[in-house]
Parts: C-alpha cells; structure tokens; sequence
C-alpha cells in the first residue's frame, strides 16, 4: 500500500497500472494464505487422494494456451495416486509448470513418478531449458517474495506456496539442474496414496 500512496502523491501517470499489479500482489498473498488452510484442514481428514496423470494433463491444457510457442511433453506413470487434494495438486503443478514455461527457453518436461520403485513417495519432475537457478540460490527462492527475475511479471509466492502445500501433506520440493534440457529441474515428491 506503501507503494501505492507514494504513486498517487506523486500523481504517477502509471497509476492505474500500478493499482492493478499490487493489486493481484495482494490477491496472490491472499490465495497463498487460502491455500495454506485448506491443505491443512483436508489433511487431518487423512483421506486425501488424487491422480496425478490427470492433474498435469489439465494443467498443460491451461498453460499451453498461454505459452503457445513453448513445446510440452508428459511422460511416465498414468496410474500414480498421492495423498493430496486434487485442487491443491493443480495449484503446486500449475505454479511448477507455468514457471517452467515463463522462464525456461521453449521446453517443458514433465515425468509422472519418476522413481517408480520407491513405496512411500512419487516423484513428479518438471524441467525446462531455460537458464536454471544457480545453485546458492536454490533455497532462498522458496522464501516468501523471493524472485531472481523482475523483469517478468510474478509476486514471487509461487514457489513458497508449492514448498508449504507439499510440506504440509509429508512430501517437499528441490530444485536441480535438469541433466536433459540444461535448465531447472524441479523434483516435487508426494506421498503416494495407499
């Protein structure tokens, strides 16, 4: 709000641009806090379950609308279950893949189960061709407004709300660099559905 008063003082003539974006800053705050709470109100149901394959297929619909000229490819196991509510599933994979897609170079991969033989967690990988994220930098981009690029647009709660979803539910997330594609490599791990 700070920001937005010192505008109008300084009678901006960028105002209304400014009032939009610190709007949906506020808005994303908002959703992330929203987020929060339903993760955790659904897990002490216990009963959470949802199918992946159809989440991240979903999920490349919507962002393939958005980023025509990026090339998306999903790969690996149709039938894997993780012990999480279908609608957060679609917040974490949207945040992942769209990021991929905004700062990656026109490649997007997603595998599905990446380490099919480990009982308790599924591992969903997300990589891109973009720059990456140099290493040092790796753990302080889950913070809360953390972004390296503010050349694009974003608030920077992305991946915060991807770490403390997964977190909440038992699984978590890391940040790599992918070995294919050269870009990030993000390894988000859930906990499978028994």
């Amino acid at each position: 709000l700070t920001v937005l008063v010192n505008a109008a003082t300084a009678r901006d003539s960028d105002l209304s641009k400014l009032v939009h974006r610190e709007t949906r800053v506020m808005q994303r705050q908002v959703e992330h806090h929203l987020a929060r709470a339903r993760a955790v109100g659904r897990r002490a149901t216990g009963l959470s379950r949802a199918a992946v394959w159809p989440s991240a297929e979903s999920v490349l619909r919507a962002v393939t609308r958005l980023y025509e000229d990026t090339r998306f490819d999903l790969d690996g196991n149709k039938q894997a279950l993780v012990a999480i509510e279908r609608q957060d599933l679609d917040e974490i994979l949207g945040n992942l893949i769209e990021n991929a897609a905004k700062y990656g170079g026109g490649s997007v991969f997603v595998t599905v189960d990446a380490q099919p033989d480990d009982p308790d967690f599924c591992d969903i990988w997300i990589e891109d061709d973009g720059l990456g994220i140099p290493e040092k930098d790796r753990i302080r981009i889950f913070d809360r407004g953390a972004r390296l690029d503010t050349g694009k647009p974003g608030t920077g709660l992305g991946l915060a709300i991807v770490r403390d979803v997964a977190e909440i539910y038992g699984g978590g997330a890391e940040l790599l660099e992918s070995e294919d594609l050269g870009g990030l490599h993000v390894v988000l791990r859930l906990p499978r559905s028994k």
